[in-house]
């Protein structure tokens, strides 16, 4: 994503930034592309407080587990690997449907001018499943949303498909260029794809701080963009409140409002939340239990998020921050929580901000999140040969060509100690 000097990317679920750079990362580095990594960090803050976010990483949380439970059974992996749960299947469909950003064309998941947009068209799945937090077996509707997207010049459309992406891009670059107004334009979509499904419904007089706010609620629902166009925008009563009401009083209503399931349970936005924070924190816990310093520094997150983040609607407070006051706020996030891992494109990393943890576990993210992608592959060569040869890792032939000889001589092998922190070292590792 195009937002200064340098690209960049957040990976969710695994707390690392991306700064697109050949350089080895610095304060000077970082502070030259500074608006990227705002952006990015954006994103990580989006990961650590918003419901649909906590929801994805619980899933990854839950597919670890998964092939955990299923190698300490069979003593090996069929890559890639199938054997999904129920609950597993479940929420990689709600996340993958619900997401957005898959086209025909992978090149129109960014779309850099538009002429016109058409009308939404939806379709829905029923996926049955236990609801852990109601402890009943229930049915849950999972919607994807398609827009037909005229770009300029072009006079047949093409079907963008809308989802989540868009309302997080959306919040990050609006943010992003209030504080850094200077940067490079960005595509329209996804970046400004709320201001034009706005501009659709007939609100082009709507404020951008109260747009931000009404995507940042969306947020606390499980099908975000469901909630926008099918519950707020095609309600002519909504319609009629935000165009008559204040920031204040939209932002008060939007956050004492209750998110409600399709078969009555209700529960406020604020108690949705702190349920997911709690099961975020006990399962993130349970999924790092070998690493103490990652331990720590959960717990360390959890407590700064119930006290600084919730009850509030963060990302629509830093939009209407004034740089002095954005500046400090994101210092002293940083200051209390830090970043895990920072990269270039080289994959050589730095952490941020650590004075009573000992970074060098944070690694385990980055290695937790190739293993699952290694485990969805056919790939037959180490998933993080790179990653170890950036960072003084003990990389030898075997790790491209016989990665299973190398994990069982190489005992310093960053990948050997994180299988052996699991009980999996002595996995065989299978191919269909």
């Amino acid at each position: 994503m195009k937002l200064n000097y340098a690209e960049g990317s957040y990976n969710p679920s695994f707390f690392y930034i991306t700064i697109k750079t050949d350089e080895e990362l610095s304060q000077n580095v970082i502070e030259k592309n500074k608006s990227t990594f705002v952006h990015e960090f954006i994103h990580y803050l989006q990961d650590l407080i918003l419901p649909y976010n906590i929801r994805y990483n619980l899933s990854n949380v839950c597919c670890f587990f998964n092939i955990l439970e299923y190698v300490h059974r069979h003593g090996s992996i069929t890559l890639p690997f199938n054997e999904w749960t129920d609950e597993s299947r479940t929420l990689l469909k709600q996340f993958e449907r619900s997401i957005g950003g898959i086209t025909e064309n992978v090149n129109d998941c960014f779309v850099n001018e538009v002429s016109e947009i058409g009308d939404a068209i939806s379709d829905f799945i029923i996926i049955s499943g236990f609801d852990g937090h109601l402890q009943i077996q229930r049915e849950h509707r999972v919607y994807r949303y398609f827009i037909p997207v005229y770009k300029v010049g072009d006079s047949i459309p093409i079907n963008y498909n809308l989802g989540a992406r868009d309302i997080l891009e959306y919040i990050a670059y609006k943010i992003e260029l209030k504080h850094f107004p200077n940067s490079p334009q960005s595509p329209q979509l996804p970046y400004k794809s709320i201001d034009l499904i706005f501009d659709k419904y007939g609100l082009s007089n709507i404020s951008d701080d109260i747009r931000l706010c009404i995507a940042e609620r969306c947020l606390y629902n499980d099908t975000p963009i469901h909630f926008l166009l099918y519950i707020l925008l095609s309600s002519d009563e909504f319609k009629r409140f935000i165009n008559t009401s204040s920031y204040k009083e939209i932002y008060n209503y939007l956050l004492f409002s209750s998110t409600i399931t399709r078969d009555g349970h209700s529960e406020s936005l604020i108690s949705k939340t702190q349920r997911r924070l709690k099961q975020f924190s006990n399962e993130l816990l349970m999924q790092y239990r070998s690493f103490n310093e990652i331990g720590k520094w959960i717990l360390k997150v959890n407590d700064f998020v119930e006290r600084k983040l919730s009850g509030r609607f963060i990302f629509s407070d830093m939009y209407k921050m004034g740089d002095d006051e954005f500046n400090k706020f994101i210092n002293s996030v940083i200051y209390f929580i830090g970043i895990p891992l920072v990269m270039n494109s080289n994959e050589k990393y730095i952490s941020i901000q650590f004075n009573e943890i000992d970074a060098s576990q944070f690694i385990q993210f980055y290695i937790m999140q190739n293993f699952i992608s290694f485990a969805k592959s056919k790939t037959k060569s180490c998933p993080i040969y790179n990653f170890c040869k950036e960072n003084c890792g003990r990389c030898n032939e075997n790790c491209l060509e016989n990665l299973h000889m190398s994990i069982k001589i190489n005992k310093n092998c960053y990948l050997n100690r994180f299988l052996e922190s699991y009980g999996l070292s002595d996995c065989e590792f299978n191919y269909r």
